[in-house]
């Protein structure tokens, strides 16, 4: 069979030549592109979990970062009322000491005083 370039039907017999190698390049695309495309939509969602995981671990790092204030103020604030409280015992105490020891002065310079009348009191009558 012989054909002419330009006859109808050899122009036909391109035509369907090229629609069967359109056919074969789409149905070889297809077959490729189809794992192709099934494993991006696995990785996209691989992605979004851990997006999602990530957004979860902030979230806990910044409710623990919180926790961690919330103590540290805590116990700050202890140690400060646990000094103030040894701060007044020793100002107690201190006062306490003071007030013995002038309280002890205070006998002593009284007994003194008392000794001393009776030793001025014969003096006094042994040069009349």
């Amino acid at each position: 069979m012989v054909r002419y370039a330009g006859d109808p039907c050899d122009e036909l017999m391109q035509q369907y030549n090229q629609a069967i190698e359109q056919r074969q390049q789409q149905e070889w695309e297809a077959s490729v592109a189809a794992p192709l495309r099934k494993q991006i939509a696995e990785q996209q969602k691989q992605i979004a979990d851990q997006q999602n995981q990530i957004a979860d671990q902030q979230n806990q790092i910044q409710t623990l970062q919180v926790k961690i204030e919330s103590q540290t103020t805590a116990a700050l604030q202890s140690e400060a009322r646990n000094r103030a409280a040894l701060d007044l015992v020793g100002a107690c105490l201190g006062v306490g000491l003071a007030f013995f020891v002038a309280f002890a002065g205070f006998q002593r310079l009284a007994r003194n005083s008392v000794a001393r009348k009776p030793d001025q009191e014969r003096a006094a009558s042994a040069g009349s």
